[in-house]
């Protein structure tokens, strides 16, 4: 948000009003346009822009644009990234309304949020595409045809079908219909403990089973054995199911 000065909309009351023309250009600066209205990253690539990058989306019922990272390149491209972990620079223990706005940068580190990745799989059928990669540099990757969230108000349920893939049981989001849990709101089906707690991070969690990309992020060669955390960088995202 820009700032002005107070008493107005911050113009030199000797000069003329700004011209309609100079406010267009100044409007310009801060609201990027773009002819055509994409949904996701899909319709980005459907248009003609094949290179990875930062692009504008506008998902249902969002009059705002927001601001993804689109993967190109991996298994054919049009991939809207909504999580992404790398360094361990983004702390990933937050709120529940930090979950639902998303929070990081989106060229790095981040979550692009709960409410985001619901408009947008409410859009139409979508397919989740989970990427790993150890200290190694060895890769696995999940992958489920169909993959939603219910809304806030049904706690952002997970909903998945049809999967494949090569990275194992500890990269299965297998909790199929689990609610999104944080340290503030539980939301897990543990009845004496609160997962996002024990394990860190926010997810949809069963009853602190293994599966959790949002916990602590341990470098290599730290705490390996323990099971708050990941020791891989991953990268989460979606794409149409017909794409």
């Amino acid at each position: 948000m820009v700032s002005l000065p107070q008493g107005g909309y911050g113009f030199n009351n000797s000069l003329p009003p700004p011209s309609v023309e100079s406010m267009n250009k100044y409007i310009t600066m801060y609201a990027p346009y773009q002819e055509h209205v994409w949904r996701d990253c899909a319709d980005v690539y459907r248009a003609g822009h094949s290179t990875s990058g930062l692009y504008h989306i506008y998902v249902t019922n969002r009059t705002q644009p927001v601001q993804v990272f689109c993967d190109m390149e991996t298994a054919g491209g049009g991939w809207t990234l909504f999580q992404r972990r790398s360094n361990g620079s983004v702390d990933f223990q937050r709120s529940w309304r930090d979950y639902k706005m998303g929070f990081g940068d989106v060229s790095g580190e981040h979550w692009l949020g709960n409410e985001v990745l619901y408009r947008m799989t409410s859009q139409g059928q979508y397919s989740l595409r989970v990427e790993l990669q150890d200290w190694e540099g060895n890769s696995g990757f999940s992958q489920y045809d169909r993959f939603s969230l219910t809304s806030e108000r049904q706690q952002y349920r997970l909903y998945l079908r049809g999967y494949s893939g090569t990275a194992g049981r500890q990269s299965s989001l297998a909790t199929h219909g689990m609610g999104f849990s944080t340290r503030d709101q539980d939301n897990d089906n543990c009845d004496h403990c609160k997962c996002a707690l024990m394990l860190t991070g926010g997810w949809w969690f069963d009853a602190c089973g293994f599966s959790n990309l949002n916990g602590i992020y341990y470098s290599i060669g730290h705490n390996i054995r323990k099971l708050n955390g990941i020791k891989w960088s991953t990268a989460m995202m979606v794409r149409p199911y017909d794409f």
